[in-house]
């Protein structure tokens, strides 16, 4: 989709660098020690990057809620090019999952029947959850919008503050101390598409907005680290508490993140390389995990792990522009690719 406001496509590769950050950074995380250089570098990289899936859909609400057109011309225009991608990535990584994780030839077929049906139900692969998750949104924002486009800017507000709460409420790990109240239709994913077209009619118009948002991002990324840093401490296990997409921190950060480089951003001009990063962005999703796997072992035999995770994620990002790139060569291959 395109757009006349270039500090969305700054947003948008900003979101996509950081989500091959956290793949890049992730595996250090499970190898608790948190005095450890290697474990603190990922976390802090994961502190910083988690707004990443937020900031993807608080852009979704921001283009696409305003947008007057009818449920169904929103269904047939938006929905398919959702579908195609999702039947396309689910049969490479069905097929990449096989290759790599199993002896292929030792299976029998309802062994292969029973793992194709199961990861088509859940997902061929971990990052893939995003198309389940942003499918089930799409096909709720013709509703949202007659909500929101009759909700002045204190009412959605209020929605966003509810919202919040609901995020604490849900969480399990502060059930002994939040009461049970069923805040559940302000709870999920939807929050940021409320969030998104909020941004699109509000204005923050104050002096040195730009630093308050910077504040804002860097306290919740100080926080999400030195959190994670506390709860670990000695554990066994990664406590994700604070990398979780939807709580309170990792929302002010998508929030503050979104409107700083709005700020900084909207006056200039799209250089070439952001401008391919931005056209190639929903490809790059979609198809990093396997240039990924690949690349990051090869990398890391050769340097240490401060250039291993920013050489990985370049590469892997430049790899990934590639595939898509001879993706939508192919006949129909547009519409598969992403």
């Amino acid at each position: 989709m395109t757009e006349k406001n270039n500090y969305l496509i700054y947003i948008r590769v900003i979101a996509t660098i950081f989500v091959v950050l956290i793949h890049a950074s992730t595996g250090f995380l499970y190898r608790i020690n948190t005095a450890g250089f290697d474990w603190n570098y990922a976390n802090w990289i994961n502190a910083a990057t988690r707004c990443s899936v937020p900031i993807f859909i608080i852009i979704s609400g921001f283009l696409l809620i305003p947008k007057d057109e009818d449920t169904w011309t929103f269904y047939k225009k938006r929905v398919p090019k959702l579908l195609y991608p999702f039947a396309f990535w689910t049969l490479v990584y069905l097929i990449y999952y096989f290759y790599r994780y199993t002896n292929f030839e030792s299976l029998s077929t309802e062994k292969i029947w029973s793992i194709s049906f199961d990861k088509i139900l859940h997902g061929a692969n971990a990052h893939l959850w995003y198309l389940y998750m942003i499918i089930g949104l799409y096909l709720a924002i013709p509703f949202l919008r007659k909500l929101l486009i009759r909700s002045s800017t204190s009412e959605m507000e209020v929605f966003l503050v509810l919202w919040l709460l609901s995020m604490c409420f849900s969480n399990k790990s502060l059930y002994k101390v939040m009461p049970k109240f069923d805040l559940t239709f302000f709870s999920g994913y939807v929050g940021y598409l409320v969030l998104g077209y909020y941004l699109s009619v509000k204005n923050f118009d104050f002096k040195k907005s730009w630093f308050v948002f910077a504040f804002l991002y860097l306290l919740m990324v100080v926080i999400g680290a030195v959190g994670t840093n506390i709860l670990n401490q000695g554990a066994k296990r990664l406590d994700p508490f604070f990398y979780n997409y939807v709580f309170v921190t990792t929302t002010i950060a998508a929030g503050s993140l979104f409107l700083w480089v709005k700020e900084w951003t909207q006056n200039l001009q799209v250089p070439a390389w952001i401008a391919t990063i931005d056209k190639y962005s929903f490809g790059i999703y979609l198809c990093h995990i396997i240039p990924l796997n690949f690349l990051h072992p090869l990398i890391y035999k050769f340097f240490s792990t401060a250039w291993v995770i920013p050489l990985a994620t370049i590469s892997t990002i430049i790899v990934s522009i590639g595939i898509t790139f001879l993706i939508r060569k192919l006949p129909y291959g547009k519409y598969a690719s992403g």
